[in-house]
């Protein structure tokens, strides 16, 4: 195998992997309906929401800082919406978990609130 190509798998299963932990690691109190609440430190981050659909979820594609940032309270109707739209946006959050989980707070500005499934 080509040596981009392998690196290209690890990737893939080291993101699967770590979105797997994520999930396998929530918990959730039977009939709460309290939304979780950010903790972690304050992140702005430039950059475009993206879809994962082998991860079913949405994520943000940072540019300043670069990286990538798991959503934690999706919306999906609004990320939709912004991820067609393909622009470049600022998102404040926390980060919740690790450095790659993002609780969003604020896009351009504007409050933010993920729905409950």
């Amino acid at each position: 195998m080509k040596p981009k190509k392998v690196m290209l798998i690890i990737l893939s299963l080291s993101v699967i992997a770590l979105f797997a932990l994520a999930c396998a690691q929530t918990t959730v109190q039977k009939g709460s309906t309290e939304s979780p609440k950010p903790e972690g430190p304050k992140k702005t981050v430039k950059g475009k929401i993206d879809y994962a659909k082998n991860l079913r979820g949405y994520f943000v594609l940072g540019e300043e800082p670069g990286g990538e940032f798991f959503i934690m309270n999706e919306n999906p109707k609004v990320l939709e919406n912004l991820q067609k739209s393909g622009k470049t946006l600022m998102i404040e959050g926390r980060i919740v978990r690790g450095a790659e989980y993002l609780f969003i707070e604020k896009i351009d500005g504007q409050p933010y609130r993920g729905v409950k499934d």
